[in-house]
């Protein structure tokens, strides 16, 4: 690999140094014994599950030198994965030269019941969270001030539970209020945890086909650790980045933090070239290569890093709509240029776009049949989405019995992100309602005025 500092090696089988496992779990300076247990399992791991695991040195040194003294420390990265919080951890044990110290993570509450790992993670510098309360939680709020007061480094997840998809979440701002209360400055520094391959792919990709939400338990996570350890399971490359530092004060308005720190990791995503191999396998056609693909991505301010994944054609289709997630948002300017007026495209600009440079239209897809090819084909999902809800609707009067993932179980053509972003704004502008005596839909007071401009195709005809 270049020896570059955007792409500095952390971990992963392309990382060697002079150290064995032990000796350099050893030297560290910091961390107590679980978290060196933990580092010396994880080289390992790293070293045959990945290719490799880099991080944006200049990035993060750049953050940290914008931090005061006195300001408190809150590591606030993507989560895709339940590999985030060891690799983040990992990064701050490796790396003390970073003045990052090993941060206390807020976990689900699931993750600290299970047998035995739940009790090692705590001794790890994990503390459980009952997530959905919608009210204050007083065991919570002793935590934090605990913590604050001893100055410890925080690690919290933003955007809330795990993306299935890797698309941004709305994100949740329960831990920032309480952060909040405790009445200290704190600096958050989004970090983009940007995945090849996500570890638990294969189980994720069973919800987005409209099976269940599984209940965390332990035995399926020794046998992932079994695989792994076996060498059958190959995330590729892992690369992190830090955003720009974003400040919350006592008086700051939390709901402008949150979408500060949202707005800084989609404007870090970074793709790889398995993610447009991947993509270029499902869409030969279009005109691009994957020279002039990652061009494009280039010239709209994204960042693409070479993979060692090369087999584009084993990427199954729905698992490519989960990939493009690192780069969708990069053409927002041309879907919306391309119908500015058209309720899905408002909606699902307004729903997933953070970043004010994301929502700029521009003229240049009008005189390119080759980039109106390709954003039609990025979006097609969400038009596809909206046309079955539409379609099923108009010809039951309703969605009856059926939920966003029951739906795409007998549809398995459409995406469940799309067919819940869909659904969402379907019963928030009134074209449906839910049912009072049974589960699902029935059309509501707009669909008569309205549901003809939600039928309109996004793209004209002749462009397909």
């Amino acid at each position: 690999m270049p020896q570059n500092e955007r792409e500095t090696l952390l971990a992963g089988a392309e990382h060697q140094d002079s150290f064995t496992d032990l000796k350099w779990v050893m030297q560290a300076p910091h961390g107590n014994w679980a978290i060196r247990l933990l580092g010396f399992v994880l080289r390992k791991a790293f070293r045959t599950g990945c290719s490799s695991i880099t991080f944006d040195y200049p990035s993060f040194k750049a953050a940290r030198e914008q931090i005061e003294p006195d300001q408190l420390v809150v590591l606030a990265p993507t989560h895709r994965s339940m590999m985030d919080f060891l690799v983040l951890s990992y990064l701050c044990f490796a790396h003390p030269e970073l003045k990052i110290s090993i941060p206390y993570i807020a976990a689900d509450l699931q993750l600290g019941k299970l047998p035995f790992l739940g009790w090692l993670l705590k001794q790890a510098y994990a503390f459980y969270i009952k997530r959905g309360q919608g009210k204050a939680d007083p065991e919570l709020n002793a935590q934090l001030r605990k913590l604050v007061d001893n100055q410890q480094t925080l690690e919290l997840y933003i955007e809330g539970t795990r993306s299935r998809a890797r698309q941004c979440l709305s994100p949740k701002r329960g831990m920032l209020r309480a952060l909040q209360q405790t009445g200290v400055t704190c600096v958050l520094l989004p970090i983009t945890i940007n995945y090849d391959r996500v570890p638990e792919e294969d189980a994720l990709m069973k919800e987005l086909q409209g099976g269940p939400k599984p209940m965390m338990r332990l035995s399926p996570l020794l046998k992932w650790c079994v695989r792994l350890s076996k060498g059958e399971i190959k995330i590729g490359r892992v690369h992190l980045v830090c955003g720009e530092p974003v400040v919350m004060k006592p008086e700051s308005d939390v709901y402008a933090v949150s979408r500060a720190v949202m707005q800084q990791l989609q404007e870090k995503h970074v793709v790889t070239t398995y993610h447009l191999r991947a993509f270029l396998h499902h869409h030969p056609d279009l005109g691009y290569d994957l020279q002039s693909l990652s061009e494009a991505i280039e010239a709209r301010g994204g960042t693409v890093i070479a993979s060692p994944l090369k087999n584009g054609s084993e990427v199954a289709l729905k698992t490519e709509y989960t990939l493009r997630y690192q780069w969708l948002h990069l053409f927002y300017p041309e879907l919306l240029s391309q119908r500015p007026h058209h309720p899905i495209v408002q909606h699902h600009v307004q729903h997933n776009c953070f970043s004010e440079r994301y929502r700029q239209a521009t003229e240049a897809i009008h005189h390119d049949p080759k980039l109106k090819a390709l954003v039609q084909a990025l979006f097609a999902p969400l038009e596809q989405a909206y046309a079955r809800l539409i379609d099923v609707s108009a010809k039951d009067s309703g969605l009856h019995g059926l939920h966003p993932r029951a739906f795409v179980a007998q549809h398995p053509d459409c995406f469940l992100p799309m067919v819940e972003e869909a659904l969402g704004h379907l019963t928030s502008a009134k074209l449906l309602t839910k049912a009072e005596h049974h589960k699902g839909y029935e059309l509501g007071e707009a669909w008569k005025h309205q549901a003809e401009a939600y039928r309109q195709p996004i793209w004209e005809k002749s462009q397909v």
